[in-house]
């Protein structure tokens, strides 16, 4: 059994897992760390190429790069993350970004929760699993970086789970916000609150749209239902002619 992570292949012998260096023709590196983290030419995340955000959401994932540098003076709280003075490793600091970049490329600027939204207006959040394949980086480093930005304040995170027994519960993707203060840390605070009111705004008419879509299938299945009770006299038609009028009453007065 193979276990394959971004240039840091680990192979299972006899149940534990051991590091197997990658080959400099796999890697194309002649130096940096075993797991391909070059200190002069850090990995960022990467946007799909096929979404579109916000300029506003691009400009913060570009902003925060200037932490890898100057982490210090940029985000001091995520420097002091790791409970001590020395500066935060490159390799921690590059995964660190990495994450917050794919948290920020799934920001909703309405709620500032991170996830996706759905068809029916709900939102899902996202998974570690999945923030893990969009960062480029192992589960564990993952989680590692997710550990240090909240305890930097600049996310927070909020377990979901349905209990099934007394023992046993099932988890969902966590809640995960991000703090408005980033983007003040940038200068971008102005910009954030004209941004979340537009995107506030596109929501209620979508919201609304949803609503006449609504409210057109209703007064369709009406229409239909009274057609069908003035030319067949059935009890049943009429218990559900009656069901819809109460459910056109109840949608036109939300």
């Amino acid at each position: 059994m193979v276990l394959v992570a971004r240039l840091c292949p680990l192979v299972l012998i006899s149940g534990n897992y051991s590091y197997k260096r990658p080959k400099m023709a796999e890697t194309g590196y002649i130096n940096g760390n075993n797991c391909g983290h070059m200190p002069d030419n850090p990995r960022w995340f990467n946007p799909p190429a096929q979404h579109t955000r916000p300029k506003i959401i691009e400009k913060a994932i570009g902003e925060i790069r200037r932490y890898y540098r100057e982490p210090a003076t940029t985000i001091p709280s995520l420097n002091l993350a790791n409970g001590s003075d020395r500066q935060q490793r490159s390799e921690r600091r590059e995964a660190c970004l990495s994450v917050l970049g794919c948290l920020l490329h799934y920001l909703d600027l309405v709620t500032l929760r991170v996830g996706i939204p759905q068809n029916d207006l709900s939102f899902q959040g996202i998974s570690m699993p999945f923030i893990a394949e969009k960062s480029g980086l192992t589960l564990k480093r993952t989680e590692r970086a997710v550990r240090d930005l909240v305890k930097s304040g600049l996310i927070t995170v909020h377990p979901l789970c349905d209990k099934i027994s007394d023992t046993v519960y099932k988890g969902y993707a966590a809640i995960r916000t991000i703090s408005s203060k980033l983007f003040t840390l940038f200068g971008m605070s102005g910009r954030l609150r004209f941004e979340r009111e537009r995107a506030s705004d596109r929501l209620k008419k979508r919201v609304r749209k949803e609503e006449q879509k609504g409210k057109a299938k209703i007064d369709l299945l009406l229409a239909g239902a009274v057609q069908e009770s003035n030319t067949n006299e059935n009890p049943l038609t009429d218990k559900k002619t009656s069901a819809l009028r109460s459910i056109k009453a109840i949608l036109s007065s939300s």
